[in-house]
């Protein structure tokens, strides 16, 4: 009798663990994902065609950035709303039409405000996130509110066929600077070891208060701010449906990422 009752509580616990599982994975589920649409090797390779219609972003995420079907300006996503900053670098709604080649979003879920050093470069700003971050083998987004003394911006015109690689086209892009100006910084920052797919460290797109400036981020020197920060455990990975074919994913892009991320 005590043997069947041994047997019989083994099979209550076994059934309580198995019946726990889908809650432990409904509920992992339901944590907030960074969604990529594409990788950054492939837009590095010259894959500028869109796959995901610029309508869709704001159902997967409300804060975000990428570019757009032939590498058409620079996206931000900010509150929902997706924007386009093409090589005038004049700030647009985007056409809900347009697609996305590269675009990354997230449902922004921070911790409270936290406020910046003033007078700092962008890369004691990012040191300064990643440490309050703590853990930098995660992927994490930020939005930062400040007044900036200097932000040097670029965005880049839009491509033809037979794309060029980024690299080459990064050398025809149009500079913006702008001198004690306020806005807001949307950041993505992506692991090391993601480094084909996104880009490692952080990665900052930018628009002015007004709404009607913006581009890429080269550069800044930040006079005051805030930060909020979250930090994302999912990836959800959205390639094209027709697939990566034709580009060459096999080399090495990491000195031509570092090029076209920094190019002054």
């Amino acid at each position: 009798m005590k043997n069947w009752r041994n047997v019989f509580s083994w099979l209550v616990l076994c059934a309580l663990l198995l019946s726990a599982l889908p809650v432990q994975a409904e509920g992992l589920l339901k944590q907030p994902a960074l969604v990529q649409i594409g990788v950054i090797d492939a837009l590095l390779a010259g894959g500028y065609d869109g796959s995901v219609a610029v309508r869709e972003l704001p159902r997967l995420g409300d804060v975000g950035l990428g570019t757009f079907d032939a590498l058409d300006g620079e996206m931000v996503v900010l509150d929902g709303v997706v924007f386009q900053v093409p090589a005038s670098g004049q700030v647009r709604r985007a056409d809900p039409r347009l697609t996305t080649p590269f675009a990354q979003v997230a449902r922004f879920r921070p911790g409270p405000a936290l406020t910046l050093p003033t007078d700092i470069g962008l890369k004691d700003l990012e040191a300064w996130l990643d440490k309050a971050l703590g853990e930098t083998s995660l992927f994490g987004v930020a939005r930062v509110e400040g007044v900036f003394s200097a932000l040097k911006a670029r965005s880049v015109p839009r491509q033809a066929k037979p794309y060029r690689p980024l690299a080459e086209v990064a050398k025809e892009q149009s500079v913006f600077e702008f001198s004690q100006v306020r806005g807001t910084l949307v950041g993505l920052r992506g692991p090391d070891y993601a480094r084909a797919l996104s880009v490692p460290g952080w990665h900052w797109h930018f628009l002015t208060q007004d709404r009607t400036r913006g581009g890429h981020v080269l550069d800044l020197t930040l006079g005051t701010g805030a930060a909020r920060l979250a930090s994302l455990r999912r990836l959800e990975l959205l390639l094209p449906q027709a697939g990566l074919g034709g580009l060459d994913l096999a080399r090495d892009r990491t000195r031509e990422l570092k090029a076209v991320e920094s190019a002054r």
